[in-house]
């Protein structure tokens, strides 16, 4: 319950592509995150596809969202590497993004995130992302 909770505080005070993606949290732990994301007119490319940058907008949010969670609050993860490989595609129905932890380390955590359909659960894309975490400035 954590997670919906941080997620909802979170997006009262920022906006950023989430709404324009129109994600929606599922659920999430220091585990697994996973993310939501209906097919709608602002994100099909002309086929009437998911377009990959929306596919990569998922993705890369769901890993944030993960990385958040193994960080004390208030500590932002920064993409700093990324790499997506479309599958396939869907004319109808979510994408659903389940994002996994590779590594999570001091200063870097790296996510594993798929993509699948709603509707039949096929694989729409796989992503790997690299986050650097902020460091605090040396005392003087």
């Amino acid at each position: 319950m954590a997670f919906l909770e941080d997620w909802e505080e979170f997006y009262s005070r920022v906006h950023d592509v989430k709404d324009t993606l129109q994600l929606y949290p599922i659920s999430g732990n220091a585990e697994e995150v996973k993310l939501g994301m209906p097919l709608s007119p602002a994100i099909i490319q002309p086929a009437g596809m998911f377009s990959a940058p929306a596919l990569f907008g998922l993705a890369d949010l769901c890993g944030t969202w993960l990385a958040m969670q193994q960080v004390p609050k208030g500590v932002f993860p920064l993409a700093v590497a990324s790499s997506i490989n479309v599958v396939s595609n869907k004319k109808k129905g979510d994408a659903i993004a389940t994002a996994r932890i590779v590594r999570a380390g001091r200063t870097v955590i790296v996510t594993d995130t798929e993509i699948h359909s709603s509707i039949d659960g096929a694989i729409l894309a796989k992503v790997t992302c690299t986050y650097t975490l902020p460091q605090p400035a040396p005392k003087s």
